[in-house]
């Protein structure tokens, strides 16, 4: 959550001209309504469904880059289903950054909707360690200093080669 996938992901996207696919804007799209409602409406259980029948029956093109929510990849296998799609990165940073990024954020996140920063950092922290093994299982892990366009060009570059 606050990583930067979907701007990195567009970037990326633009400079390799194939498609970028956001994961939740997709759901929204197709439940008509925000990420926030169907929190409302069907809990985090409902929306993990959600998530994870997308994955598996949306038709993805040849080519493209993928956005997911932060949770997508810890539930239902889909980690090893992201896998089998394609190169996976995790976009690793601090806990202190990822709060600030959320403190100043301008959507609206059901997570931490609501939390203190205490609250917030402990909860990232929290999150972390339960999420951590799924997103280290990722092709590539990039921290901070190589999450740049460039970097993960070079990294697909090398593993397919």
């Amino acid at each position: 959550m606050a990583s930067g996938k979907t701007t990195l992901g567009k970037k990326l996207a633009n400079k390799l001209n194939i498609p970028f696919i956001d994961v939740d804007a997709k759901i929204e799209e197709l439940e008509g309504c925000s990420i926030s409602e169907i929190f409302l409406l069907k809990g985090e259980k409902g929306f993990r469904l959600l998530e994870t029948d997308f994955l598996k029956s949306y038709c993805f093109p040849e080519s493209f880059v993928l956005s997911t929510g932060g949770g997508m990849p810890c539930f239902h296998d889909n980690m090893k289903t992201l896998n089998t799609l394609g190169t996976t990165f995790y976009l690793k940073r601090p806990v202190k950054e990822l709060v600030n990024r959320l403190v100043s954020a301008k959507e609206k996140r059901p997570l931490v909707e609501g939390k203190s920063i205490e609250e917030l950092e402990a909860f990232i922290t929290d999150t972390l360690i339960i999420r951590s093994p799924f997103y280290e299982s990722s092709k590539f892990v990039l921290n901070r200093e190589n999450q740049t366009v460039e970097e993960i060009i070079d990294c697909l570059n090398s593993f397919y080669e």
